[in-house]
This record gives C-alpha cells, sequence and structure tokens, in this order.
C-alpha cells in the first residue's frame, strides 16, 4: 500500500523520511514496488528521496513531492570477485565495508562526513551528479555502469550527462591500480580540482571533478587542455585549468 503524508503550512527537515523539522516537500509517498515509484515519479515536481542529503540541502519553500526509495529493496550489495553490483540505495557506507583498499572505498570516505556516510547513497549520488563529487568521479574512472527501471545499462557518464529512468543499480569493477590527486584550501576541505584515476586492461582513465558541472572523463593530458574549466570564487577557469593539467600529469605518471 502507497503511504503518502501530506504537509501544509509547515517546514519539515526529510532526512531518510525521518520527520524533524525543515526542508520544505508538500507530500511525501513511500511506495513499495519499482513499478509504482517510476509512475509516481513521472508526476510534475515529484523527486525522488533516496539519502536525503540532497534534497534537504535546500532550505527554500517548494512545490516539491517526496517519493521515498527505502522500501524497494534496492540496498542489497553482492559481490562476485571483483565486480561489485550495488542497489540504488546502498549506502556510501557499504562502499566503504565491501571494497575496502580500493579507490570506491577512499572516494567513498572522501565524500561525505562519517554521520552522512550513513544516509548518503550510491544511486543519489549518480542521479545528483555533482561538480565536485569524488565517489562520481571514482565510479566514472572505474567505468562503471548503471541500471535503471526500465531495464537499460549505461555508463555512469553517460546517464550523468543525459538523465534517464530511475536508477536501480550501479554496477563496478573494483580492481587495478588507482590514484587520487587534489588541491584544495585546506586537507579536508572539498578540493578545487581533483584528478581521480584508475588503471585497468583498457588503460588509464581519469575522472576530474571542479572543472564543470559533473566530473569530466579524460585519457590524456591533451584531453584535460581541451578544458575550459568553471569560474567561480574558489577559482578562475584559468587557475583550474592549471591544476587539472598538473594533477592530470601526476595521476598518469603514478599510473604508468
Amino acid at each position: 500500500m502507497r503511504q503518502k503524508r501530506c504537509f501544509s503550512g509547515r517546514a519539515f527537515n526529510l532526512v531518510s523520511a525521518n520527520f524533524n523539522s525543515v526542508p520544505l516537500v508538500v507530500e511525501y509517498h513511500r511506495p513499495e514496488s519499482v513499478a509504482e515509484a517510476v509512475e509516481l515519479l513521472q508526476q510534475p515536481d515529484h523527486v525522488a528521496l533516496a539519502g536525503g542529503t540532497v534534497v534537504n540541502a535546500d532550505r527554500n519553500r517548494s512545490q516539491l513531492v517526496a517519493v521515498d526509495l527505502q522500501s524497494l529493496g534496492l540496498d542489497v550489495v553482492s559481490r562476485e570477485a571483483s565486480r561489485v553490483q550495488f542497489g540504488a540505495m546502498c549506502r556510501l557506507s557499504d562502499v566503504e565495508r565491501q571494497c575496502g583498499g580500493d579507490l570506491l572505498a577512499e572516494a567513498a570516505r572522501r565524500e561525505l562526513p562519517s554521520t552522512l556516510r550513513t544516509v548518503g547513497t550510491v544511486g543519489g549520488t549518480v542521479a545528483a551528479g555533482g561538480g565536485e563529487s569524488l565517489m562520481l568521479a571514482a565510479l566514472m574512472a572505474s567505468g562503471a555502469s548503471v541500471r535503471t527501471a526500465n531495464g537499460d545499462e549505461v555508463s555512469v557518464e553517460r546517464y550523468v550527462s543525459a538523465p534517464g529512468d530511475l536508477i536501480v543499480g550501479v554496477d563496478v569493477t573494483a580492481e587495478g591500480a588507482w590514484t587520487i590527486e587534489h588541491t584544495g584550501r585546506t586537507p579536508m576541505d572539498t578540493p578545487i580540482v581533483a584528478v581521480v584515476g584508475r588503471r585497468s586492461e583498457d588503460g588509464i582513465t581519469l575522472a576530474l571533478t571542479g572543472v564543470g558541472a559533473q566530473p569530466v572523463v579524460a585519457r590524456s593530458i591533451d584531453d584535460i587542455n581541451q578544458l575550459i574549466p568553471i569560474d567561480d570564487f574558489r577559482g578562475s577557469s584559468e587557475y583550474r585549468h592549471h591544476l587539472a593539467v598538473t594533477l592530470g600529469e601526476r595521476v598518469l605518471g603514478d599510473l604508468s
């Protein structure tokens, strides 16, 4: 049975469907099947609530309707050798445990504070498509793919550039040499620019954060040189370009 709560005239803070006080959704649904969730999400202003770390970050009033995905059974992790299949609702803390010592575990650790890693999800990270997300960059550098509710399977890179149907899983191979190079205002700050790299049988794949609205995949310094990074208060486009080339050279040197 579909669960629904309607809110009027009050502000609510929705974190994994726990109701305390603040962001501002007008309705809440908790479907019990993927088909029901897809039907709801096709309606105007309906947004998927995965971990809640993105939906809850907005403190402005809205007319959003939250569709909570936590009852869909999408939190299962299966692993065979180095191949890992994450359900979309697997927490970043699950990535840390399942992929210890690998790039994915390190990226998950750096993505959010420890309390939020038990809330943020793999599918939510991909769906948000954040340009500063180390976790998303690590998935791209690892050649991860997205499974959607309509049965499609596409690369994470392609999905982020052209979002499609509801994400039900993310599959990735957690093996091969890897490294992360980054520059930030402080060691614990979100990097101004970061370059994540992994070496596989197909060669070295890089993914850069802090250069665009989403992480950018590159395979060579020539690819990086062609970038025109974003410009904001933390760094000009020229500065970010310099960092991207410098960090990219370091990563390629480490993995060559």
